[in-house]
């Protein structure tokens, strides 16, 4: 197998604060009911367990201590249950958490050796950035004065509206649309004067002199609605991108000459955290109790510390060989994605929207596009806020028929069998003939977690046993390490290498690296966002960010573009394409549409590893054995609980659910340890102890529309040991791809980010402003007839009595089937002649050849064709080739010539190619660019001598000429022929233009569109044949 990634030179090793041991150990003892309250003391008074739990939880802290000091414990059982799934949590979950569990971070190897330091743990607290913002909003509320503010990057101006896409007031909260004020004049300066930071009594004494106001009050009062709705941003707030945002706001407090207590106060606080920081852990909950005091009484929020630990590993390595497993678990993974169809439904549905609206060579603003009014709205499935448009896409994602069957199949061997695996074996899964994976489909990069084991005792056999984490990792390189890169010893030299990788995989002068950063609207959930990164640009919206002006990127910066069907953005003022980087593990569908859209793009036509086939065809299965492959576990063994196999309900007592569950128990093979699991979070129960299973019952009766259990990690050997305890260890495994010379197969464009605006007259043609756009529905069984005899017929009509100068007409599917008619005049003649073509519309109408017809603005793709110069050029070809089409299927109705469409298309590419200026090797080379060698080749094998004659435009086609046939066709075709030089002319002189070849691909596509149809697999064929035919006469041409 080939090998897709390479590591990093740094791994996580994440690993829970106890011990297994401790959890084995917990469960050894008596558990009879008059033991239980003696082992809660035991584990109560256990200092680690209790400043854990203080960390966490401090209503369960404070119910903690009652109970040592003897009191009664009211709701006794839920005190009991929360104590059993902590210590399991503490025990068996390395997921980082507070004091739960902790990181640190290793180097690859030839060997594994992970060991702890006497002194096992590290604390990390800050402060939660709730509790940062808290006070910084207080302070731009009370001292704005003092303040020096800058506009939010997210504004977006909207006619005579300022948006943001987003707030994060707690008032705001619940509304999930934009934020809006007046863009009046102040407003306007205002964002000018500010948009790379003002002094707030300078910004405030020019609108004061320009606008000659003499009441003050009324600008401060302009100034302050713009600080609260977050218009203005003021330079205390923090940089998500820094590495300590307390140490900055207090810089900041400093450098502003606020002469209130809070700045020793603050001062106060980062002296009484170091001191935390220091305390051992199970030593500090005195400390943490006075410095949590001492912040609430700062700003009382609901959080107020986030803490974080550090394992204090002094051997940290593993065998290297793990990034070849790695490699092969994903090249099958890979493979068998292929077999998903349509794996992105939205986002296909939203770029043939794009491409309706916008055309494919426009480049358009990211937060017009978005727009609900003015653009087309987010795909379907963005909630923030959502799109106006009703939902008409299918969600379905298709898997192959053979994929589909082969996992049937291995499931009933399995329980046939008895076997309570399914084993994936290569040579099964080569014998299923999937598509091979393109290299630009694979992720540039990305991160599994893994839990591993050795395979025996001996550690230095280095047999590893893998089993993919419940989380299992992310979409690219660095999200996991973001938010803890205050902890790495080197973060920045960590970033710096994912950086260089990520430039490495594409051109870069074409790109620039952008990372992403933003305040949510859940405030707390910025402590998920904190992270370093090397990216040279930054975009940092409703908070400021590490980088000078000159390196940051704003909002309304951006512009997206459609480029060999995947999306791209691009810096208008860079002029640059932008390799976005967001570098946590936030989740990105809580974020406004414009960030959820970037997230989502940059993973654009990437196949993902974690979408597991199996997942869609055991849906519905209530019980799935293990998925195997090779010495992974990638999916445990899982049982679905509902009513209906367990035979309770709501009102089930305990006892009955304890026989019924014992039932269920014996009928699925359930084994004594599973994990009953919530999406990534989960607890290890002991199916033996009864205080287990009341914990599964409760959550039976809170929410039984379904509960999950999974199998144990039991198979293998820990790799994490301190003196005789093992510890569950999980690894977050970084990787990147391996650079592949590619050759691209695509006709490449210049994109252009056009001056012209959406809604300029230019651009848009409102009916009858020198154009009148009309679409024809119900056309599909006589269309050629319509095309051929109707509209020719009419509008050549128009053209000779010169009351229109041109028309052209296209066919298109949205989705109703129907026929696009532009006609060119004045505004004056259009009008004039209205009554005239209603009438001939509502003959055809009785003619059967339409049932419905619909009036339009004319949305001109001037990018696509050259910009503004060359589309009137554009629409002249558009003309022509539309009476050549017409005049070819009436010539094809009427019995003139018999060629079959295959024949007719290939010389009218050929012919458009000639016309165009294009010599010879260049259209071999063009068109071989688009098609394979392989393609239709048995299908040009069997006509390749008369292909080779009639696509042969030497001597003026004398090949094609010698039968009357082939002259009628080359004279119709050659009434195109001089405008289309002169357009081939035109482009060649203009070098603000799309390519040459993007402008001939495309009237070439509309071409075989007018006479053919809605056909690209056609089409595809017609460009293959002429591909093989004009490379087979390369021996005839000079």
């Amino acid at each position: 197998m080939r090998d897709l990634y390479r590591n990093t030179n740094t791994f996580m090793i994440r690993t829970p604060i106890f011990s297994i041991d401790n959890y084995y150990e917990f469960f050894r003892k008596d558990g009879e009911s008059d033991k239980i309250k003696d082992r809660l003391l035991e584990i109560c008074n256990n200092s680690v367990f209790r400043e854990a739990i203080l960390v966490s939880s401090k209503s369960l802290y404070s119910t903690i201590i009652d109970f040592c000091d003897g009191k009664e414990i009211k709701k006794f059982d839920y005190f009991l249950q929360s104590i059993y799934k902590y210590l399991i949590r503490m025990s068996m979950r390395p997921t980082p958490f507070g004091l739960f569990s902790g990181v640190d971070f290793g180097k690859y190897a030839e060997e594994t050796v992970i060991s702890y330091e006497n002194d096992n743990f590290k604390k990390f607290a800050r402060p939660d950035l709730e509790w940062i913002i808290k006070i910084v909003k207080e302070l731009e509320d009370n001292h704005y004065k003092n303040l020096t503010f800058k506009i939010n990057d997210s504004i977006f101006i909207k006619g005579e509206r300022a948006l943001l896409i987003h707030s994060t007031d707690k008032e705001d909260n619940n509304r999930i649309g934009e934020i809006s004020i007046r863009a009046t004049k102040p407003f306007m300066r205002t964002y000018d004067l500010a948009k790379d930071g003002i002094e707030y009594n300078k910004l405030k004494y020019i609108l004061i002199d320009e606008y000659s106001i003499e009441d003050e009050s009324k600008i401060d009062n302009f100034l302050k609605q713009l600080i609260e709705r977050e218009f203005l941003i003021s330079n205390l707030r923090p940089p998500l991108t820094v590495l300590d945002q307390f140490d900055y706001l207090i810089n900041e407090v400093k450098k502003a000459e606020i002469e209130i207590p809070l700045v020793d106060e603050l001062t106060e606080i980062k002296e009484k955290l170091k001191l935390y920081n220091e305390t051992p852990v199970g030593a500090g909950e005195e400390t943490y109790l006075e410095l949590y005091k001492k912040m609430e009484s700062v700003a009382n929020v609901k959080n107020i510390l986030q803490v974080d630990m550090k394992l204090n590993l002094r051997d940290k390595k593993i065998n290297k060989k793990i990034i070849s497993d790695v490699n092969d678990l994903m090249n099958i993974l890979l493979d068998l994605s292929m077999s998903i169809e349509n794996p992105e439904p939205f986002l296909s549905k939203y770029k043939q929207e794009f491409i309706e609206k916008y055309g494919q060579d426009r480049e358009i603003s990211l937060l017009e596009m978005l727009d609900n009014d003015i653009g087309i709205g987010p795909p379907m499935n963005y909630e923030r806020p959502r799109n106006n448009r009703s939902l008409d896409v299918s969600v379905n994602e298709l898997l192959d028929n053979n994929v589909r069957d082969y996992f049937m199949e291995k499931y009933f061997q399995a329980l046939k069998t008895n076997s309570r695996n399914i084993a994936i074996r290569d040579d099964e899964i080569k014998n299923l003939e999937l598509q091979k994976i393109d290299y630009e489909n694979i992720p540039d990069s990305l991160e599994i977690n893994l839990l591993v084991k050795n395979k025996s005792e001996d550690n230095l056999s280095d047999e590893f046993q893998y089993y993919i984490g419940p989380n299992l990792g992310s979409t690219s390189a660095g999200k996991s390490f973001g938010r803890f890169s205050h902890m790495m010893s080197e973060p920045k030299k960590f970033f710096e290498e994912l950086d260089e990788r990520n430039i490495e995989l594409i051109d870069s002068e074409e790109y620039v690296t952008c990372e992403i950063s933003y305040l949510p609207s859940e405030v707390r959930n910025a402590n998920v966002t904190r992270n370093i990164h090397s990216s040279e640009y930054e975009m940092s919206l409703f908070t400021n960010g590490s980088k000078d002006n000159l390196y940051r990127i704003k909002l309304n910066d951006i512009y997206i573009g459609l480029e060999n069907n995947t999306f791209y953005a691009k810096s208008k003022t860079l002029n640059k394409k932008l390799l976005l980087t967001i570098n946590n593990m936030l989740n990105p569908q809580t974020a406004p549409n414009a960030i959820r859209f970037l997230n989502d793009i940059s993973l654009d036509e990437k196949k993902l590893w974690y979408k597991f086939v199996w997942s869609d065809v055991y849906k519905d299965f209530s019980y799935i054995p293990a998925i195997k492959y090779k010495n992974f576990v990638i999916m445990p063994e899982t049982w679905k609980m509902n009513k209906i196999n367990m035979k309770i309900n709501k009102k089930t007592e305990f006892n009955e659910f304890k026989n019924q569950f014992n039932d269920y128990r014996i009928k699925y093979g359930v084994p004594q340890y599973v994990y009953i699991t919530f999406a990534d979070n989960r607890i290890l129960l002991n199916l033996d102890d009864e205080q287990c299973v009341k914990i599964l019952y409760h959550e039976c009766k809170n929410s039984f529309n379904e509960i999950i259990l999974n199998s144990y990690e039991e198979e293998g050997v820990n790799i994490v040991k301190e003196s005789h305890k093992d510890y569950i260890c999980e690894l977050v495994i970084p990787l990147t791809k391996i650079k592949q010379e590619t050759i691209s197969d695509k006709v490449s464009a210049r994109m252009l980010s056009s001056d012209i605006s959406s809604l300029s007259k230019e651009r848009v043609k409102d009916p009858f402003d020198e154009w009148l756009y009309i679409k024809l529905y119900g056309i599909s069984s006589n269309v050629d007839d319509l095309i051929a005899y109707y509209i020719s017929e009419f509008c050549n009509e128009l053209v000779e009595e010169e009351i229109i100068s041109k028309y052209f007409f296209m066919r298109y599917v949205d989705p109703e089937q129907h026929i696009r008619l532009r006609l060119n005049s004045s505004q004056e003649k259009l009008l004039m002649i209205y009554p005239k073509i209603r009438e001939w519309l509502s003959m055809i109408r009785k003619k059967g050849l339409m049932t419905y017809f619909s009036i339009d603005s004319y949305d001109r793709e001037i990018e696509r064709y050259g910009g503004i110069e060359l589309i009137n050029i554009a629409e002249k070809v558009f003309f022509f080739d539309s009476i050549v089409t017409e005049d070819i299927l009436r010539a094809k109705r009427e019995g003139s010539f018999d060629f079959c469409d295959e024949i007719i298309g290939m010389i009218s590419v050929v012919h458009y190619m000639e016309s165009f200026g294009l010599p010879y090797a260049k259209q071999v080379e063009f068109l071989r660019s688009q098609v394979s060698s392989s393609e239709y080749r048995e299908d040009f094998k069997q006509k390749r001598t008369e292909y080779m004659k009639l696509c042969n435009s030497n001597k003026d086609w004398e090949g094609l000429r010698e039968s009357e046939e082939g002259n009628i066709l080359i004279e119709i075709l050659n009434k195109r022929r001089k405008i289309i030089e002169y357009y081939g002319n035109k482009v060649r002189e203009n070098e603000e233009v799309s390519t040459d070849l993007s402008i001939l691909d495309s009237i070439i596509h509309l071409n075989c569109n007018r006479m053919f149809g809605i056909d690209r697999e056609f089409e595809k064929k017609v460009r293959a044949l002429a591909s093989h035919a004009l490379y087979a006469l390369k021996h005839f041409k000079s």
